[in-house]
């Protein structure tokens, strides 16, 4: 099958059920060629000594084992067994792909009382766990089957590729909130960090160019640019979209990359605080030196997982939209064509949620400038947004500052404010930390609440996922967290998703 195509849940004879002895579940697992099983370390301990797989009519025992135990830390937890006979069927492909935030997947367990086992459907919801090694996985609403004891081991497929990104690897215990719809996945970088002979039955685009790690070196040069970056990756709830690189500064990026890769993650013991990215940070790193605009689209394209049409080209299908991801491209200014690679792929890219890190060999490049000027921009308007929302004398005196370093950007150029914007940032971010909840406007917080209620409702008749009803909530949710806020646009929205709610209620 075409990789992206689209498959059924019918296409799924790679997913087994692993019993004891006495024929009791405790966990799913990953079919790999005939004779290999993917699932939890776990699952596997609790059963002990005898594993018997299930996959339909045909039983096998685990006859051999490669198993990285839960560590200290709660890393780990991944195990491969290698059975007895054949099972029927090729076995799952396992897919190297960013997992992006809201992606929707399905799982199948085995939980208690559900003999055939059952299916669950969540969406991915950014990096978690354990040093991050782990992505959280959300119920879609309130009716949903929730993933609990008996999935662990469960194969994540996504619902747009038919892709397998991962297993299950744990479930949210607290026991005061028994319908709780939280979950977590390992995914398949992960897993290859841990058992690298699970490769062989692996496919998909490497986080990474191998440029990135040749040049990478685990001890800092620069500790100022390195905390920058490393800031800038950790602070990705903020509108800061675009962050440049130059020159020699580069090699903090190389370092930054290799830091953030699952599958082959850079050790740094001794690194100054404030210098190491999370697991996982960094989707993407492409070196778009020598290559066209389209083969740059074409890697980031691929990574997502999506199948590249070459009669439309990739970067029609980036200025379309892909799901969001964190990407670092170097040697911007060595593209064939940089400005097309900025215009007609990277400014794309970000509009529609992807943040950026763009390096530049040389600092004479024109196509560098115009970054600059676009970085400078998006930061400002960033900033702005967070400090017109408050009040007081410090808030006063930061918009004055905005409105000055604009005018020195315009006057003077990109270059002269770009030193400033780290320090101007830490300010805001200490205006921000003392902010009191009730600089938000009160009205919003009741528009929130209604908003909720309504989606309560919406749950309760099972018509939440209703395709008028989601993009209602979706913009409401988006205008929601808009800074400044619109009020006026909030209680339109807010209320076009309270009477469609209402008129299926009096149906």
């Amino acid at each position: 099958m075409a990789a992206g195509q689209r498959r059924s849940s019918d296409d799924e004879q790679w997913r087994v059920r692993l019993v004891d002895t006495e024929g009791r579940t405790h966990g799913a697992g990953v079919q790999l060629g005939q004779r290999h099983v993917l699932t939890c370390a776990h699952v596997v301990s609790d059963i002990g000594d005898d594993v018997v797989v299930r996959a339909g009519s045909t039983t096998a025992r685990a006859v051999g084992r490669h198993s990285v135990p839960t560590l200290p830390d709660g890393r780990g937890d991944v195990a491969l067994l290698e059975l007895d006979r054949e099972l029927p069927g090729d076995g799952a492909v396992l897919s190297r792909a960013a997992v992006s935030w809201d992606r929707a997947v399905h799982v199948f367990g085995f939980p208690e009382g559900v003999g055939d086992g059952v299916y669950a459907r969540t969406v991915l919801a950014g990096r978690a766990g354990p040093g991050s090694e782990w992505i959280q996985m959300n119920a879609r609403s309130g009716v949903e089957q929730r993933v609990r004891r008996g999935f662990s081991g469960s194969g994540v497929v996504d619902e747009q590729t038919g892709a397998v990104l991962g297993i299950v690897v744990s479930e949210y215990k607290d026991k005061t909130q028994a319908q709780a719809s939280l979950s977590w996945m390992i995914p398949v970088e992960t897993i290859l960090s841990h058992l690298p002979e699970v490769d062989r039955w692996v496919t998909g685009e490497s986080a990474a160019d191998e440029v990135f790690s040749g040049r990478a070196e685990a001890e800092v040069s620069r500790v100022g640019v390195a905390k920058a970056l490393a800031d800038w990756l950790a602070r990705g709830d903020r509108g800061d979209v675009v962050i440049t690189v130059v020159g020699a500064d580069r090699r903090e990026l190389y370092r930054l990359v290799a830091l953030s890769d699952r599958e082959s993650r850079l050790v740094a013991p001794d690194a100054p605080e404030g210098t190491v990215p999370a697991v996982g940070s960094i989707d993407l790193a492409v070196d778009a030196s020598g290559r066209t605009a389209d083969e740059v689209a074409r890697r980031i394209v691929r990574r997502v997982g999506i199948a590249v049409d070459e009669r439309v080209g990739s970067s029609a299908l980036v200025r379309a939209g892909i799901p969001p991801m964190t990407v670092a491209v170097d040697g911007v200014d060595e593209a064939v064509d940089p400005d097309e690679l900025l215009n007609g792929v990277l400014r794309p890219l970000a509009e529609h949620g992807t943040r950026l890190i763009l390096g530049f060999r040389h600092e004479s490049s024109p196509s560098l400038a115009a970054a600059w000027t676009w970085e400078v921009d998006q930061r400002l308007d960033d900033l702005t947004r967070v400090v017109v929302r408050r009040g007081g004398d410090r808030a006063a005196r930061l918009r004055q500052r905005v409105t000055e370093l604009r005018i020195i950007a315009s006057r003077l150029g990109p270059a002269e404010v770009r030193p400033r914007l780290e320090e101007f940032t830490r300010e805001v971010a200490a205006i921000e930390a003392d902010a009191d909840p009730g600089d938000v406007p009160r009205e919003l917080h009741e528009q929130e609440k209604l908003l909720g209620v309504y989606l309560a409702k919406a749950v309760k008749r099972r018509i939440a996922e209703r395709a008028d009803l989601v993009a209602l909530h979706r913009t409401a949710t988006g205008l929601l967290r808009q800074s400044p806020p619109d009020l006026d646009a909030v209680k339109d929205t807010v209320l076009a998703y309270a009477l469609a709610v209402r008129r299926e209620e009096r149906a």
